[in-house]
């Protein structure tokens, strides 16, 4: 069985093993926002694939903790997907600090905390809604931060550490720990309103859709939770790990798996639909692009899940790792591989094209 290890993002060098981040991206207008394995965030222009600006996250005081394979590194690894809030775009570090740039002009608005760092290594992504910007943190705590200073409105702290990025729907705020529990905490003040309890670890991003979260555990079970007062409406099991966010369309939940699979559910009941076997472990949250579900698998390779048919197509094979959340936007994906490459697919036709986020 896939382990939390073979997600550990190190590789070696002639200097030691470093922590290696699997940023998604975030696209606002033209320009998508990733977060690179030099530990950069970077503006890249879709429409032409140059790169507007990539500015560096300070170096680590020092390494540590479950993800990491060494001491001190002169990189920032970079997990999470950057998060978007007017002209400023955030993104969180495994060195335990918050960033907000200018989106435009990549210029450092603020970090959080302003000397140090929380203590403990940011894994998932932040969410900003309702002025604020949420994100979670290895030491087990929530935080919300006002999103034009960064100052700290609230914290909350769960029983073990938090992977999983937040959801926000409404007034309510939910996230998953790794003491097995999800919990439903208030926007405003960050008291809980409610805890559900799984049977086994949750680092899944919640997918909060009228009225119920969908939420994905290590438990190898797919739970359906109201959304109101946490009682559990539905659960599905699979084979493996659910790591990935699920998405919905049509009342049919779509949930990939480490177990190679991605399940159509029927959204109410949560019976099985219909499962693809894509024969690579899926951590990749997929996206829709024209009555398609497109999910990556680990082994690289891409593919396009007919929703009315549904019949798989493989759609592109990129041969190189992908954990990273995908991308879609007018009819494109984008993916950001383990070697770094960032890679535009044409849903429709399959063709590609690769941008570089890297500095040469």
């Amino acid at each position: 069985m896939l382990g939390v290890m073979a997600f550990s993002g190190c590789a070696s060098g002639a200097q030691g093993s470093v922590p290696k981040g699997w940023s998604g991206g975030t696209i606002a207008g033209d320009t998508l926002f990733v977060g690179s394995m030099e530990g950069k965030l970077v503006a890249v222009d879709i429409t032409d694939g140059s790169r507007l600006w990539a500015e560096i996250l300070e170096e680590p005081a020092s390494g540590g903790g479950f993800l990491s394979c060494a001491q001190a590194s002169s990189t920032v690894a970079i997990y999470g997907s950057p998060a978007m809030a007017g002209e400023l775009v955030y993104v969180g570090g495994y060195n335990g600090k918050v960033y907000a740039f200018n989106s435009t002009s990549g210029a450092l608005r603020w970090v959080y905390p302003r000397q140090g760092d929380i203590g403990a290594s940011i894994v998932g992504g932040s969410i900003a809604a309702h002025g604020k910007l949420y994100f979670s943190s290895s030491n087990g705590k929530v935080y919300a931060l006002d999103e034009a200073t960064g100052d700290k409105k609230w914290e909350f702290e769960t029983g073990d550490k938090v992977w999983s990025t937040p959801a926000v729907e409404g007034d309510t705020l939910y996230v998953g720990s790794f003491d097995k529990k999800l919990y439903a905490l208030d926007v405003n003040d960050g008291s809980k309103k409610w805890e559900f309890s799984a049977e086994g670890a949750i680092a899944a991003t919640p997918l909060v859709v009228d009225g119920v979260v969908y939420i994905g555990s290590f438990d190898r079970y797919l739970y359906a939770v109201n959304a109101g007062d946490g009682s559990l409406k539905w659960k599905f099991h699979a084979e493996n790990w659910f790591w990935a966010k699920p998405l919905v369309y049509q009342d049919t939940i779509y949930a990939g798996c480490l177990d190679g699979k991605v399940y159509a559910l029927d959204a109410g009941s949560g019976e099985k639909v219909v499962e693809f076997d894509l024969g690579s472990p899926v951590s990749s949250s997929p996206v829709m692009a024209d009555g398609s579900v497109i999910v990556a698998t680990q082994a690289g390779v891409v593919y396009a899940l007919d929703t009315a048919s549904n019949q798989q197509k493989r759609l592109a094979d990129l041969e190189e790792k992908i954990y990273a959340s995908l991308v879609a936007n007018e009819g494109k994906v984008y993916v950001h591989t383990e070697k770094d490459n960032l890679r535009e697919i044409d849903i429709l036709s399959g063709s590609m094209r690769e941008f570089s986020i890297t500095i040469k």
